[in-house]
């Protein structure tokens, strides 16, 4: 096997390929567009003892200044396939789903098609396989099963008795999910049109949806009774900045990129805020941004901080 292959490019900046706008360059970026290509890119990984990072869709990540060694994933548009299943006169519909599909293409099809429950995934930024990994939404209730090749290359098939959602976090084999099988449940196209339709309308108003970004910064701490966005407004953070960092004034839980921010700038925008939260209201915040090419200064769960290494 001859490195790099076909798919696979050097020194990438990262940049071009997450929301922040932030990131330094990746080593060796690949874009595979079907599985073989990707299954050809983790085994010459593999071989030459390369880290692997997965990027996905880009929007819940924060790339780090000096860039990523290794190889950086981000699956092409040969990943972003879609297909409804024949099932004449059954009450839910299975949708086929590529990992790259980006999750507003399915809100789409939902107000066409009759998708219920689909209404919950409406204004959030990013592919389904992201979705699916984060459990963004609380998505691990319409998935049926995962399709995902390990870093070794092998393909692996996970039907829903084998996998465990938890809040924002679903534990997976060490890999890259390829294809998603969802199922909702059947409604009117007006009905699934009308749920929609109010969820992006309150959305609009209470996000920040106007500057870079990588959606919410920090999760909802369970122990304290309120969501991060209304600590950190509390705390008096809404405005504060670093750099060109800064917490958003329409919604607190969210830190925009107003110009050239840099990884730096970011991290110490959080740890102010946390540092902020935890002396008002004795929480600590945990991140929601997912960081690649360094190690977080910040706590964060320790799941996924092993599986992170």
């Amino acid at each position: 096997m001859t490195w790099p292959p076909t798919c696979v490019r050097r020194n990438e900046p990262l940049a071009n390929h997450t929301s922040f706008r932030i990131g330094g360059p990746a080593e060796w970026f690949a874009e595979p567009q079907h599985p073989q290509e990707l299954m050809d890119a983790l085994r010459g990984a593999a071989r030459l003892q390369l880290p692997v990072s997965v990027l996905g869709g880009g929007t819940n990540t924060l790339a780090a200044d000096r860039g990523v060694r290794g190889l950086v994933v981000k699956l092409g548009l040969g990943f972003r396939r879609v297909e409804e299943l024949a099932r004449p006169g059954a009450p839910e519909a299975q949708v086929l789903c590529g990992a790259a599909l980006l999750t507003q293409r399915v809100v789409t099809l939902a107000a066409v098609r009759g998708w219920g429950g689909v209404e919950t995934l409406a204004g959030l930024p990013g592919q389904v396989g992201g979705a699916v990994a984060m459990n963004a939404q609380g998505i691990g209730r319409f998935v049926r099963e995962v399709r995902l090749v390990g870093f070794d290359g092998t393909l692996h098939r996970l039907p829903r008795e084998r996998l465990e959602f938890r809040y924002r976090y679903t534990p997976l084999p060490t890999g890259i999910i390829t294809d998603v099988l969802l199922e909702f449940p059947r409604v009117s196209a007006d009905e699934a049109a009308a749920r929609i339709d109010a969820v992006l309308k309150r959305r609009n108003l209470t996000q920040e949806l106007r500057l870079p970004s990588a959606g919410c910064a920090f999760r909802n701490p369970p122990e304290a009774g309120s969501p991060a966005g209304r600590l950190l407004d509390a705390a008096g953070l809404k405005g504060a900045r670093i750099g060109d960092a800064r917490i958003s004034e329409r919604h607190a839980n969210f830190i925009v990129n107003v110009g050239a921010a840099t990884c730096a700038d970011v991290l110490a925008l959080m740890e102010h805020a946390q540092r902020s939260v935890r002396m008002s209201f004795g929480v600590e915040l945990l991140p929601e941004i997912r960081i690649l090419g360094e190690s977080w200064r910040l706590p964060q769960p320790a799941a996924e901080a092993e599986a992170l290494r």
